[in-house]
């Protein structure tokens, strides 16, 4: 019996004093609480054993001393005292325990271990990762400062505090959209159904047929010209028929006479030739009738009847309205004086001024729609719908703008030619869109930002991609959130401020 106490008495002694030797020779593969405090160690006061710091930094338990410490924003808003990444020395000064992943941070306390995991941040890490830098990396733009990797979470001290402060919220909606460019227009009339009508003599007006605003067919007569030139030109067609008839007759005679040798060769090439200068001068004589407009069934009527007279009916060559009038009977008319202007007012062109940025998006067969501009109140201003038919291929040098053509039916005629206004084109098929109010968007580190509400006082910055949407007071969201999410309207900005205390220098290469 007193063997085995003596062997067990050894047994306890020999582990006692291998566990002396680790604690003094390897002290961190045991518990901070459970470690020999050597003569380097400062008395820090009551030790955490639940989150291995001093009691006096363990913000997990007290959260309150967040107040009074200095926190380190670097590094998780821990506080600064065991920030163990700026102050290395504090591992051994406060017997801390580090993380086992190698960050180099307290192991309670690395915002990097609940980053990989997923949870939300503790009441000491406060940087959340809200996945820009993975998705757009750390430049958002050329030219561009980097972007923070980690944001902080704004809390308040209660959750009543935010609606003192007048916080508002709202839910991020789904609708159905179309994005479009708005652009200035003029319209006019259709140049391929436009007509300036004119004599192409000069003479007297004799008769005007139609006044302004009267609809007319293609072929109609509009006005009647009395022009000794057309005269001249009726005597010469009627002469130049008759020569050429002679000369053929004589042709055929000195063929016949050739045939028995009634006469010599040599007189078939005066009759050939005879009958060649004829024909010029006959075809001459028709085509001056044709530039006049008379057609097939006027020449024949000329010949028919020699008619010689000096009238000369000018005809509409399309369909449409007299938009333009300046016939007046007895006034001495010119070649290319216009008379009349007759217009298809059935569609009209839409100019477009197109900036030069904007111009690549604008392609052939694009929807516009036409809203004309102070004709009437904003609630009751007429639109019009079309298609693009052409984009122009330069850039005007003063406005640096691109004209763009296109078509608009009129069929009531309420659209009048010279009309200004804006143009909207639809740049592509509608489709569903995350609308948020213009309110809730903040602007930080050239970023568009919101607050998400986590609940009641704690809010959760998250960047955001936007696009405009032609309405106003509100955008739509192309990245970053989801619908039924709530973000903070009214007092977003003062969120924003709360975020930019202090640098958070978190960057995305950390």
């Amino acid at each position: 019996m007193k063997k085995a106490v003596i062997g067990i008495a050894i047994v306890v002694a020999i582990v006692a004093i291998g566990g002396v030797s680790v604690a003094l020779l390897r002290p961190e593969l045991v518990p901070a609480w459970a470690r020999i405090q050597t003569v380097q160690a400062e008395d820090y006061g009551p030790y955490c054993k639940e989150h291995e710091v001093p009691e006096k930094f363990c913000t997990l338990c007290h959260p309150e001393l967040k107040e009074k410490l200095l926190l380190c924003t670097e590094h998780g808003n821990i506080p600064e005292d065991i920030c163990t990444l700026c102050h290395p020395e504090a591992q051994q000064k406060y017997d801390i325990e580090m993380c086992p992943k190698g960050h180099g941070l307290p192991k309670h306390f690395c915002y990097k271990c609940e980053l990989e995991s997923g949870k939300e941040p503790t009441a000491s890490s406060n940087l959340v990762n809200d996945g820009w830098c993975a998705t757009f990396g750390e430049t958002p733009a050329p030219g561009k400062p980097k972007v923070s990797k980690l944001l902080p979470l704004v809390r308040f001290a209660s959750a009543g505090l935010a609606g003192e402060i007048g916080l508002a919220t709202a839910s991020i909606c789904e609708e159905e959209h179309v994005h479009e460019l708005s652009a200035p227009a003029e319209t006019a009339y259709d140049a391929n159904r436009y007509a300036e009508i004119t004599p192409r003599v000069r003479g007297f007006l004799r008769e005007a047929r139609f006044d302004l605003g009267q609809t007319v067919k293609a072929g109609e007569v509009l006005a009647v010209v009395d022009s000794a030139e057309v005269s001249t030109a009726k005597t010469e067609y009627i002469a130049g028929r008759a020569a050429l008839s002679l000369a053929e007759d004589t042709y055929r005679r000195v063929e016949s006479l050739m045939a028995s040798a009634a006469i010599a060769a040599k007189e078939r090439p005066a009759a050939l030739s005879a009958v060649n200068q004829a024909r010029a001068s006959m075809l001459s004589a028709e085509q001056r009738l044709r530039n006049f407009r008379f057609a097939d069934e006027d020449l024949a009527r000329i010949l028919k009847i020699n008619d010689t007279t000096p009238i000369l009916e000018i005809v509409t060559p399309i369909e449409g309205t007299i938009v333009f009038r300046h016939a007046v009977i007895g006034e001495a008319v010119e070649p290319t004086m216009k008379l009349y202007t007759v217009a298809d007012t059935s569609k009209l062109w839409l100019w477009i001024d197109v900036f030069e940025r904007d111009i690549s998006q604008v392609k052939p067969g694009q929807t516009v729609t036409f809203t004309v501009l102070g004709t009437a109140s904003a609630s009751e201003e007429a639109t019009y719908t079309g298609k693009i038919t052409w984009v122009g291929t330069e850039v005007d040098e003063k406005t640096r703008t691109t004209k763009v053509r296109a078509e608009i039916p009129n069929p009531e005629g309420h659209l009048r030619a010279s009309q200004f206004g804006r143009a909207r084109i639809q740049l592509g098929e509608p489709h569903k869109a995350l609308i948020v109010p213009k309110e809730a968007v903040q602007r930080y580190e050239s970023v568009d930002l919101v607050f998400l509400k986590q609940r009641d006082g704690v809010y959760r910055p998250q960047r955001i991609k936007t696009k405009p949407l032609g309405r106003g007071e509100t955008l739509e969201v192309t990245w970053g959130l989801q619908p039924g999410q709530e973000v903070v309207t009214a007092g977003s900005f003062l969120l924003k401020t709360e975020i930019m205390k202090g640098s958070i220098g978190a960057g995305c290469c950390d």
